[in-house]
């Protein structure tokens, strides 16, 4: 059996050297929490849960407490699960979670539905014990001063916020201009694979919109070939299906940073589209590439160069 390991992601954007390390030992921790799991004989998907929760936990990351604010100043999170039985659960637009992954985790375990939205996911929270909190505890300063500025300039949403921007040229009212989705994918000692994803969205959002996180086959997919999980523009990931097309290519034998360098080539010649992905076939490769500036991508083995994610990349 190949050696249980993890991959993950905690966003990609045009993210300046200012935070860039918060999301370079981010992503390391995450990773490590993850392979502790694995190390202990744990699941594949409780692996990848337990990545996505430190990322959901850390006020750094668009994920949970520290997610970014739509166009009213809230929280709306969504989240995704998936393992390579193709079983799965997603829950879109909801408030007060403070872990919006582990309701993810519900909606596939507890439900015979697959994606579940707004009051109706709250709902199935709080009935199975699920940690509420006020929404308001989940606001970080940095997201609500970025949020704030972004207001009072009158800004608003962009159709695509990463087209035009560079490592050192962010929006004004922002450190960065990540798309910041987190998302984990896992091979554990019995061969088993799974893959979670968790997100704020991207600021100034309409209320209730959703990206690609929730979205299976958009955001992330898993199944018998391998996992992936995206990171960046939603809606770009979203118009082509970008996780099912990099597992598809896995599963007609390309190598893992084979699929994810084509994949995010079929995004920029298709849409010109912003986004990034990590991805783990059933032998335990990994790869990863974006056409963002960057990728904040965690292996537990090291910590990524500064000028990490530029290029594809496989270990």
């Amino acid at each position: 059996m190949p050696k249980p390991c993890i991959i993950i992601h905690g966003g990609a954007g045009s993210i300046k050297p200012s935070i860039w390390r918060e999301y370079r030992d981010g992503s390391h921790q995450a990773a490590l929490a993850g392979q502790a799991v694995l190390d202990k004989g744990g699941s594949a998907l409780d692996a990848a849960i337990a990545a996505t929760l430190y990322l959901e936990d850390d006020i750094a990351f668009n994920a949970g407490t520290g997610s970014a604010l739509n166009l009213n100043g809230d929280v709306e999170n969504d989240a995704l699960v998936m393992t390579d039985d193709l079983s799965c659960g997603a829950i879109a637009g909801v408030t007060g979670i403070k872990n919006p992954v582990l309701l993810a985790r519900l909606v596939m375990e507890k439900t015979p539905h697959h994606l579940i939205v707004g009051p109706g996911a709250e709902a199935l929270a709080r009935q199975h014990g699920l940690t509420t909190c006020d929404p308001a505890e989940m606001v970080v300063k940095r997201r609500y001063e970025s949020y704030k500025i972004a207001k009072d300039k009158s800004m608003a949403y962009g159709e695509n916020p990463e087209l035009s921007l560079s490592a050192t040229d962010a929006r004004p009212g922002s450190d960065d201009e990540t798309s910041d989705t987190v998302g984990a994918c896992a091979l554990d000692a019995a061969g088993r694979l799974a893959v979670a994803s968790s997100t704020g969205g991207i600021q100034l959002k309409l209320p209730g919109r959703s990206g690609d996180t929730p979205v299976i086959g958009g955001g992330s997919y898993c199944g018998p070939a391998g996992a992936a999980t995206c990171t960046g523009h939603g809606e770009s990931a979203m118009r082509v299906c970008l996780a099912k097309y990099a597992y598809d290519l896995l599963a007609h034998g390309a190598t893992a940073a084979e699929a994810a360098q084509r994949s995010v080539d079929h995004l920029v010649s298709t849409i010109k589209g912003r986004s990034g992905l990590v991805i783990i076939d059933a032998r335990g490769n990994r790869g990863w590439a974006t056409s963002t500036s960057r990728i904040a991508v965690g292996i537990p083995e090291s910590k990524p160069e500064e000028n990490y994610g530029a290029l594809a990349a496989s270990n």
